[in-house]
């Protein structure tokens, strides 16, 4: 048996419960930190940071079901987590670009192995239906860290009367990522620039398709023998 293997072997309890972990973590940093954090102030940077760093380490253990997949994960995860870090000592125009580069990395290496137990052939399980809302959730978390992206390297790509597109909260991007991703649309920030509209149209997209393609899934599933709760053999 490999090195990888036995890893993956004793992580294996706490990648049961890892879903259901990622879930909670996910809900809080985007619903509740913003609700009880100022805008750009220490306290919310110092909470958002820590709980995307949670987030990705949270990531790691729910990929550890695919072994070899999930040394790159942790590889990428950790940089990620180790450029956040750096980002408190060096200038934000240094950092701040490479930040959300490498959160978009882990975050989309960890969405695509949650993807994959989501959708894989087997059970409807309870691991699986968090799998799926958690899914949800970071399509929303991985297209705010693309938006703030492209407001860093593209000048005035959005435009907005009243919010701060140059701060280094993510606050902002999560918001406006999520009213997106619900075509809620208050328009209070607008995406001029093509890259921007482009990132904004795809993510209205998914966020149409995404709850039909699962709810058609788990329904297949579930017609083929599965129920819910009920753990894979």
């Amino acid at each position: 048996m490999s090195c990888i293997q036995r890893l993956a072997d004793r992580v294996a309890p706490l990648r049961k419960a890892s879903m259901a972990a990622l879930l909670v973590l996910l809900v809080i940093a985007v619903f509740v930190a913003p609700f009880f954090t100022e805008r750009n102030s220490p306290m919310g940077r110092i909470a958002q940071d820590l709980l995307l760093s949670l987030i990705l380490l949270t990531g790691v253990v729910t990929a550890t079901e695919r072994p070899k997949a999930s040394v790159l994960i942790a590889l990428v995860a950790l940089v990620a987590i180790a450029v956040r870090g750096a980002s408190w000592v060096f200038p934000a125009d240094l950092t701040l670009a490479l930040r959300d580069e490498t959160t978009l990395l882990a975050a989309g290496l960890i969405s695509v192995t949650i993807a994959m137990s989501v959708f894989a052939p087997g059970k409807v399980t309870f691991d699986r239906i968090h799998g799926a809302i958690a899914l949800y959730i970071l399509v929303g978390v991985i297209w705010a860290e693309a938006y703030q992206l492209v407001s860093i390297l593209l000048h005035k790509a959005f435009h907005s009367a009243t919010l701060d597109q140059n701060s280094e909260s993510v606050s902002t991007w999560i918001y406006f990522s999520f009213t997106t991703l619900t075509t809620a649309g208050y328009g209070d920030i607008v995406p001029v620039a093509p890259q921007a509209r482009s990132l904004a149209n795809l993510e209205a997209l998914i966020g149409q398709l995404y709850p039909a393609i699962v709810l058609a899934r788990l329904v297949s599933l579930h017609s083929t023998g599965g129920s819910p709760g009920e753990d894979k053999p």
